[in-house]
């Protein structure tokens, strides 16, 4: 059964306050004043370049309190003077950045994705005549917790045991250092791997303690690194057939997501596909990808 019908089946399958006697410890917030606010806006920009716009200064607020907290800080003010003039200052940088992203990400999530790849861009890619490697090289530019490389990996895995001669090579980068740390492990609670479908589940992970741990020659198949998508962007790399960008233009302005897109461009094979989130589009951007799908996207074979 192909993994497109096993989603499809597992979709079909899977259709408040603090618990007694818990403790709620109370803590004050500090406020931010506008100075305050900027300098950390720029200080994020300069570190990862992503804006933080106005209208999200609570939500940075809410996040960074509990760095405060913790590093026993009473104002902002004096959090903006730990990270200059600390010895942690470097480390502190690295909570920074786990503090300001988002590592929501579950496993196949989009599953139109994954029926797309399936069913229309990996017979494409394999029947180009044109190439000289059978060799497919993937990549995951927003890893996260390592849910959606693993996922690709199955999906690849199970997609290729059926084609003779095949292989594939999957790298999968986030900005954070904490959480590829987490993802490099591949342990996850019962609770992130409902998504996988039983027999899947079964086949490429390991059950113990009510926590399942991607198995080693699935892992093995998966090279994690740090990359900095907007700042540092390797020219390494290169000669990918497909990468997945989701849910990463939304924390970027607009010349930034155009630099990401255009680095995006020079990376992929002709012929290669891009996918972003559900909520990302290519719309207005000058660069001449095809529409194949919602957020699904190719770069012309005569590019």
């Amino acid at each position: 059964m192909s993994l497109a019908n096993l989603m499809s089946r597992q979709s079909s399958t899977n259709s408040g306050g603090d618990a007694p006697g818990q403790k709620t410890t109370m803590f004050f917030t500090p406020p931010m004043t506008d100075r305050e606010f900027q300098e950390l806006r720029r200080r994020i920009f300069d570190e990862i370049g992503i804006e933080i716009r106005e209208h999200k200064k609570h939500l940075l607020i809410n996040r960074l309190s509990k760095r405060l907290r913790h590093l026993g800080l009473q104002t902002f003010s004096d959090y903006l003077k730990f990270i200059e003039q600390s010895p942690q200052r470097r480390q502190e940088m690295i909570e920074l950045v786990d503090a300001v992203t988002t590592n929501k990400t579950d496993f196949f999530r989009e599953p139109k994705h994954f029926e797309i790849l399936e069913r229309q861009v990996l017979p494409d890619l394999m029947s180009d005549r044109r190439r000289s490697s059978r060799t497919l090289r993937v990549w995951s530019a927003a890893s996260s917790s390592g849910e959606e490389p693993y996922s690709l990996a199955i999906c690849l895995a199970e997609y290729l045991a059926r084609q003779a001669g095949w292989k594939y090579e999957l790298l999968a980068s986030d900005i954070s250092e904490t959480i590829l740390r987490a993802a490099v492990t591949g342990i996850y609670a019962e609770e992130k791997v409902r998504p996988v479908p039983a027999p899947l589940l079964r086949k490429y992970f390991l059950k113990g303690d009510g926590r399942f741990k991607v198995k080693p020659e699935l892992a093995q198949t998966v090279t994690f690194k740090k990359i900095n998508l907007k700042l540092d962007f390797q020219r390494a790399l290169s000669g990918f057939d497909v990468i997945f960008c989701r849910n990463v233009l939304i924390y970027f302005n607009r010349e930034s997501q155009h630099e990401i897109i255009a680095k995006h461009w020079h990376v992929l094979r002709p012929g290669g596909y891009l996918f972003l989130g559900h909520s990302e589009t290519l719309h207005g951007c000058s660069i001449p990808f095809e529409y194949i799908a919602p957020s699904v996207y190719r770069k012309p074979v005569d590019a």
